[in-house]
């Protein structure tokens, strides 16, 4: 989630930065999707104080990037999303692919009576 008002450029830029650690360390970047402003379901307090603009927002702008990435990735993209003044909260969320499905777990294929 960023900032609803936050520059365009520097969203970019963001978004680059992430980009260039995911390739760097030899990973997929596989795309980037904008949400558009959207309400909050409460309150959220901006990280940095500052002097200028708002502390507290009731709206943000949601971006789900999609990537393949190392575990070390994801530590230094964490840390740059941290450091970021434009990013209100940022989530990383593993998927389950349907390799890991068919592979084991808790997967019961059911053409196979076993």
């Amino acid at each position: 989630m960023m900032l609803p008002k936050a520059p365009k450029d520097r969203m970019v830029k963001i978004l680059q930065q992430h980009a260039k650690i995911v390739l760097d360390s030899g990973g997929n970047y596989r795309g980037v999707e904008n949400h558009g402003i959207r309400p909050l379901p409460e309150r959220t307090r901006r990280t940095f104080a500052v002097v200028d603009g708002p502390r507290y927002f009731w709206e943000a702008r949601y971006l789900t990037a999609t990537f393949d990435a190392s575990p070390a990735a994801l530590v230094e993209i964490g840390r740059m999303f941290r450091n970021e003044e434009n990013v209100l909260r940022a989530f990383t969320i593993k998927r389950k692919s349907t390799v890991f499905q068919s592979s084991g777990g808790n997967y019961k294929n059911p053409y196979f009576n076993l």
